[in-house]
This record gives C-alpha cells, sequence and structure tokens, in this order.
C-alpha cells in the first residue's frame, strides 16, 4: 500500500512541482557551491604581499572602529545581503536563464563567503577564524538554508522553461508553479526577516567578543 500510494503522488506530481525534493538539483548546487568555496580560498592564498598589507589595514581600522561602537549594520545593507539572493533565485524560476544562472549563483554565493573568511584567516590567523565567525555566522545560519531551499525549488521550473523555450519544435507541456512555491519563498522571507533583526542585535555583540580575543 506505500508503494501504491508512492506511485499515485508521483503520478500527480510528475514534474516534483509540489516542493522541493531531494534530486540532482540539490546535490549539483550543493556541488557547485563547495568548488566556489574552493575557488574563493585559492583567490585569496593567490593575492601578493601589497594587497595583503593593504588589506590588513583596511580590516585593522575596520575592527578598531567597531570595537569603538563607531560602525553600524544600517538596515538597508543588511535587508541587501539577506534578501538578495533570495528574491534573485525566486525570480530566476521563471527564466529559462535560471538553467544556468541559479547554478552560476550557487557558486558566487560560495566563493565570497569562503573568500571572506580566508581574508580573516590570513591577516589574523586563527583568531581571524574567531573574527569570521563573529562577523559571519547570524547571516549563515538563516540565509544559507534558504538559498538552497530556493534554489532547489527553482532550478528545476527553470530547466522546464528552458526545455520549452528551445525544445526544436518538440511539443511541451506549460510549466505550472504550483502555490507551493510562492509558499516556499514567503516562508524564506519570513525567516531572512526574523535574520535581519538578529543580524543588528547580535552580529554587533559576537564580532566584539571575537576581537576581545585577538
Amino acid at each position: 500500500m506505500m508503494e501504491d500510494a508512492w506511485a499515485n503522488g508521483a503520478a500527480n506530481d510528475p514534474a516534483g512541482r509540489l516542493g522541493p525534493k531531494s534530486d540532482p538539483a540539490a546535490s549539483a548546487g550543493a556541488g557547485l557551491s563547495g568548488r566556489g568555496s574552493g575557488g574563493g580560498h585559492l583567490y585569496a592564498g593567490s593575492c601578493g604581499e601589497e594587497a595583503w598589507e593593504a588589506l590588513g589595514q583596511y580590516l585593522g581600522d575596520y575592527c578598531r572602529l567597531y570595537d569603538g561602537g563607531g560602525m553600524e549594520i544600517s538596515l538597508l545593507s543588511c535587508v541587501v545581503m539577506y534578501f538578495g539572493y533570495a528574491v534573485l533565485l525566486f525570480l530566476l524560476g521563471f527564466s529559462a536563464a535560471g538553467v544556468v544562472l541559479i547554478p552560476a549563483l550557487s557558486g558566487v554565493f560560495g566563493f565570497f563567503t569562503m573568500y571572506t573568511v580566508s581574508c580573516f584567516v590570513r591577516c589574523y590567523g586563527r583568531a581571524g577564524a574567531a573574527l569570521a565567525l563573529g562577523a559571519m555566522v547570524v547571516r549563515l545560519v538563516f540565509t544559507l538554508p534558504c538559498f538552497f531551499l530556493l534554489a532547489e525549488a527553482a532550478w528545476p521550473l527553470s530547466t522546464e522553461l528552458f526545455a520549452l523555450s528551445f525544445g526544436r519544435g518538440k511539443r511541451s507541456s506549460p510549466v505550472l508553479y504550483g502555490s507551493r512555491y510562492f509558499l516556499w519563498f514567503v516562508l524564506c522571507a519570513v525567516i531572512l526577516a526574523l535574520g535581519v533583526f538578529c543580524e543588528r542585535l547580535l552580529t554587533p555583540l559576537l564580532f566584539r567578543l571575537a576581537l576581545g580575543a585577538i
């Protein structure tokens, strides 16, 4: 009976539009994000000594300003950091270009995340890892799950649009957007809004605690 129920469910939802499920798209997105992370780490390590001296001076000034209470996370920058990727992923689900741009966005996400961590570590050693954690842990807790959830939901839809647009004259069924696709986005928006609040409240405290270890 379990097999029959599963078969009936698959027949009613052949394209998996009722919600994101474990599929190759999720594995591909995670893999590209991992490769982007590796690229960010390698790029950070390839910078010359002059670049590192300038970056170290910049980070030193940034940390001193932050420690002195002269640095405040603006609401607008928080909203852009938290909602930028999510809105792009959601909109790319309505475009055939998403078949290429969504995986590329996964790589970009991983690249800049690891590049930032590597910069802190290169300039401050082990203490830099604590600084990077204090600066980014709250953001990643909220944005990382939402990123992969929306990417997994949007990429199959964009591939269907790509097949419909470039099917070489073959007949294809129209792409249907179930209500759950929009509900996933609303859920992520609520989570990210909570993340913006926590970012402004907790990140300054965590970063100052990490600064105390230097």
